[in-house]
């Protein structure tokens, strides 16, 4: 019986992607971001970058959620991502990330907000945050 209040504790303390979530994510799989940015950002990455970013395997793209794809990425910066995502990329085995995920539509700030959403449900929540809350500090 002692077991069960740290059990209890656990589920409500651990954070929600604490391990990547088994097919195809799709945006109504993953918990919502308190933060209006990153929340903003999971409305991005639903519209625009769901079809690689949710476990498309023929895309090479890292998925969502995936602690071992994304931590060699969060490692590199979110000025890194960004950069990667605006201007597009060609990784080390040849796959390609588009500029802008392949929808020009999207503003700098939209692509964004849609790394950070994938850095937050993907193992990087505190840097998520920090660039999210630096986001709302420039539009104050």
């Amino acid at each position: 019986m002692r077991r069960l209040p740290l059990i209890v504790f656990l589920a409500f303390s651990t954070p929600a992607m604490a391990q990547e979530l088994k097919g195809f994510v799709s945006r109504d799989r993953l918990p919502d971001p308190s933060m209006p940015a990153l929340l903003a950002g999971g409305e991005t990455w639903k519209d625009s970058c769901q079809n690689c970013h949710g476990g498309n395997k023929l895309t090479g793209a890292p998925k969502i959620t995936s602690l071992k794809a994304w931590a060699p990425r969060i490692d590199q910066g979110m000025d890194v991502l960004f950069d990667h995502a605006i201007k597009g990329f060609t990784g080390p085995k040849y796959t390609k990330m588009p500029a802008r995920g392949g929808n020009a539509d999207l503003s700098d700030e939209d692509v964004r907000a849609a790394v950070a959403f994938m850095v937050w449900a993907s193992g990087g929540k505190a840097v998520a945050e920090t660039w999210a809350q630096s986001a709302i500090q420039k539009m104050e």
